[in-house]
């Protein structure tokens, strides 16, 4: 195979398995990863030193980059400016680096598969020492982590970084001409830290190092048309893509057009006025909200392009753009998809993936929970839901780009007028409590990403049947202290008796006195047991239930996965907890762990 892909949307990087570099992806492509820009070309004027050569040509036809857009659109371009979207793939500089200590002369290591990775400044340039990457990327993906332990040292520029947020990735040129290959480590900005990369995501202890390489994994999503160029006869990559990161053109289409028609006096008259005037650049606002959602799920999406060989040349930069049917470009997966006969082979099994129900529970792809949504499969016109009833790109704070019109339950009782109205009779707990927060009980946080938990974008309600066990329900990740037992009574005296409102759970776990943050952290997998990890950190339920969260933490801490016991770490820094007696009775700790599902789990958003 050519190219296996899981990472981060977001987007960082789902169990991305890379592909034979030397043959063509006959499986794989698929969207999980983090996906990545292209280098920055420098303009040189007399006064300045040449810039090295970039590894990725910054051109395409019909694309004017943002700077175009900035004179016209001052405040959509500084909104933008501001964002992580911008950010999210940048030249290798020095002003670029999140670490203080990089950017004044330190150097930071980590010790990965048995060798020292560095990264260091020299005459502000960023740089790296590790095996040599041009002997590690050339092996094959069963001999990586072999060649890893015995390639010479050797010291290698950093060509680009991804992301700005929560961790920063490095690429280094790799064996092959025009291939960028990512450092095995990754820089976790509010912890000050680099990590091996192997720990960032969400991977089985005994799993080995994989090579990832940017043309393939990352160009598609976090450069505007990011094309892989890859020359299949003699192997090597001609990347090119219009702009660095995720900018105007990303969201608006190719803006040369429109550029050059808008230097015209008497077009911008036109346009300023309303007339209509063909300017070749969409709104997303002004499309349905199943071609608006589109625009986002190009890349917060987990799918495969249809188009694979003209995807290894052009990426998605002639088969899709803002306002056209994404069905054309992408199939979205799903476990119903991957179940079939022609569907593309994934390197980790579908149920790291998706829970038994088909929701996706990685971090960055929204936009497959979105279209599973009751509010999106039955609404119509405005009242059918899209990325944009909450989100605003130009009007929201950086971090989640919320719509400030559309904070609490705003964005819901536009079309939940009834329940808005007395919010409290719906809720059954205080109007101005965490359970009376809609997104709360309809978007639990149980997608994993970035070393933690967020909201899954799949809007539905608490559910306790078989089909949905191995989610840990919303009620309960709040009330981790109650069974879940609990829980469904409740619902069902709430909302009245339903199927899905029936527990239905192994003997062990299913009574009355077990509590449900016991099962999620001792019997779950690892994904639910990450979930479960960041659920213990927070404080919105009404029972502090101190000692239950000492004791699941200290377990979590323990964990075989790296990132279980990452989360567990830092949620047990933020509780400041301190020694207290175990609230499990022995017998009952021991019986829930012996259920543990030990299926291995491999989520590299």
């Amino acid at each position: 195979m050519a190219l296996e892909w899981l990472f981060i949307a977001l987007a960082a990087l789902v169990g991305v398995r890379t592909l034979a570099f030397g043959q063509r992806l006959t499986a794989p492509l698929v969207a999980l990863m983090t996906l990545g820009g292209a280098a920055l070309a420098v303009m040189t004027t007399s006064a300045q030193k040449p810039a090295p050569p970039q590894p990725i040509a910054l051109s395409y036809a019909g694309f004017a980059t943002s700077n175009a857009c900035r004179s016209c659109h001052p405040a959509e371009y500084a909104s933008w400016h501001a964002s992580y979207h911008r950010t999210m793939t940048q030249n290798a500089t020095l002003g670029s680096v999140a670490s203080e200590a990089l950017r004044h002369g330190g150097r930071l290591h980590v010790e990965t598969s048995g060798r020292t990775v560095e990264l260091f400044a020299e005459r502000e340039q960023l740089r790296a020492r590790l095996p040599d990457p041009g002997v590690t990327s050339a092996a094959a993906p069963a001999a990586y982590e072999a060649s890893f332990r015995a390639a010479p040292m050797r010291e290698v520029p950093v060509e680009l970084i991804t992301g700005s947020h929560r961790h920063q990735a490095f690429w280094l040129s790799g064996a092959r001409q025009g291939e960028l290959c990512v450092l095995p480590a990754v820089y976790l900005i509010a912890e000050q830290r680099l990590i091996p990369r192997h720990d960032a995501f969400l991977n089985p202890p005994d799993a080995p190092e994989q090579a990832v390489r940017w043309n393939s994994n990352c160009i598609q999503c976090h450069a505007v048309a990011g094309a892989p160029g890859h020359d299949q006869a003699r192997d090597v990559f001609r990347s090119s893509a219009a702009e660095l990161g995720i900018a105007c053109e990303a969201c608006h289409g190719g803006g040369a057009a429109h550029v050059r028609a808008m230097q015209n006096p008497l077009a911008r008259y036109r346009a300023h006025a309303g007339s209509k005037t063909e300017l070749g650049i969409v709104n997303p606002a002004g499309l349905s909200s199943e071609r608006a959602s589109q625009v986002c799920g190009r890349c917060h999406a987990y799918f495969f392009p249809k188009h694979e060989d003209d995807w290894w040349l052009h990426g998605f930069a002639r088969s899709y753009a803002p306002g056209g049917d994404l069905t054309q470009a992408q199939r979205l997966l799903s476990p119903e998809v991957l179940a079939a006969p022609d569907a593309p082979e994934l390197g980790a099994s579908a149920d790291s993936l998706f829970y038994r129900d088909g929701t996706i529970r990685v971090g960055g792809r929204e936009y497959n929970g979105l279209l599973r949504s009751a509010c999106y499969e039955r609404g119509h016109g405005d009242k059918k839901l899209s990325c944009l009833s909450c989100h605003s790109m130009h009007q929201g704070a950086p971090d989640k780009q919320l719509d400030p019109e559309k904070l609490g339950n705003a964005a819901c009782t536009h079309c939940h007028v009834a329940q808005g109205a007395n919010v409290s009779a719906h809720t059954h707990h205080p109007e101005s409590s965490a359970g009376s927060l809609c997104y709360n009980c309809h978007m639990p946080r149980t997608s994993y990403a970035l070393l933690g938990a967020i909201r899954s974008h799949r809007v539905d309600s608490p559910a306790f049947d078989a089909s949905r066990q191995d989610r840990p329900n919303a009620c309960n990740l709040c009330h981790l202290e109650q069974s879940e037992a609990w829980a469904a009574a409740q619902a069902a005296a709430w909302f009245g008796q339903k199927p899905s409102f029936v527990l239905e759970r192994a003997d062990a776990l299913e009574a009355a006195h077990t509590p449900a943050g016991g099962v999620f952290a001792l019997s779950g997998d690892a994904a639910v047991r990450a979930i479960t990890a960041a659920a213990l950190g927070r404080s919105e339920g009404p029972s502090a239930a101190r000692a239950l969260r000492a004791q699941l933490l200290s377990v979590l801490a323990k964990d075989d996965y790296a990132a279980v016991r990452s989360i567990a770490e830092r949620s047990r820094r933020g509780l400041d907890l301190g020694p207290l007696p175990d609230a499990l009775p022995p017998a009952l700790f021991t019986r829930l762990l012996d259920a543990r599902d030990r299926r291995h789990v491999t989520i590299a958003e």
